[in-house]
């Protein structure tokens, strides 16, 4: 009994992980996130922040400037865990979702001028 007990301890000891934020079956795809950040601080002329969501039912990842001072419209673009792109929403779209659950997504990445 004692061993079943220990057994099972360490299953959950082990199986638990906290190494990041990633929900993405097959784990976030690095070379693509890389270079989405590349990209990011390449062309950063505010404060841009990468955001990581669920969109549909599907773990996302997209930009927003988060610059307090920059008034913009928002154009979402949304890429799955592999980098292809999900959804190209409208600034219609795009309000909806930042003013639904998008206000609650992990912000996992921000560049700055």
């Amino acid at each position: 009994m004692k061993m079943f007990f220990f057994l099972t301890l360490c299953m959950l000891f082990f199986s638990c992980s906290d190494d990041d934020l990633q929900v993405c079956p097959n784990g976030l795809n690095e070379t693509w996130f890389n270079d989405f950040k590349s990209e990011l601080d390449d062309n950063c002329f505010s404060e841009t922040s990468i955001f990581q969501g669920i969109y549909n039912g599907e773990t996302v990842y997209y930009q927003l400037i988060t610059d307090p001072l920059v008034n913009f419209q928002a154009f979402l673009k949304f890429y799955n865990c592999e980098g292809n792109l999900v959804a190209d929403l409208s600034a219609e779209g795009s309000n909806n979702y930042l003013d639904g659950p998008g206000r609650d997504d992990d912000k996992i990445y921000t560049c700055s001028e």
